[in-house]
């Protein structure tokens, strides 16, 4: 349990969570889709809509997930091509993303992808591998690696 003040914050979870369908799968789409619609509305390329990443500036390096908001902004604007050029990596796992919530929300409909419930461990230790990888591959100084970074401001 925990408590800020006088509120009980896993209980106004609790209660959230009771309300909304889908539970915490609910919640979680809601998120994602109200972040959806604020890139919709708002330009990242025009206006700063998250702060700078820390990893960037402690560095300099580009981290594996700089360039995921220009992304989505761009896909969701129907541009795949610059979505991919802003965060190839991230791009290519929205399907897996996609697949794994539809297997948390609905585990009895969707019985295929189980296996993405029953070997999160193995798919975790693959995506970090590859977060890993493409890390560092995209800090390479040199053609054709340097087309992995982003080329935004």
């Amino acid at each position: 349990m925990t408590v800020v003040g006088t509120v009980d914050t896993s209980s106004v979870w609790q209660r959230a969570v009771a309300r909304f369908p889908l539970g915490a799968a609910g919640l979680t789409a809601a998120g994602a889709a109200c972040g959806c619609v604020a890139l919709a509305v708002l330009d990242p390329n025009q206006q700063m809509v998250t702060p700078p990443c820390p990893f960037r500036m402690a560095t300099g390096w580009w981290c594996p997930l700089c360039g995921g908001t220009r992304s989505v902004a761009k896909l969701l604007r129907g541009d795949l091509g610059s979505a991919l050029r802003y965060n190839a990596w991230f791009v290519l796992l929205i399907p897996l993303f996609v697949a794994w919530w539809a297997s948390w929300a609905f585990p009895t409909r969707v019985g295929k992808l189980i296996v993405l419930r029953d070997r999160a461990a193995q798919i975790g230790v693959v995506v970090g591998g590859s977060m890993l990888l493409f890390a560092i591959v995209r800090n390479l100084g040199f053609v054709p690696f340097t087309y992995l970074r982003f080329p935004g401001p």
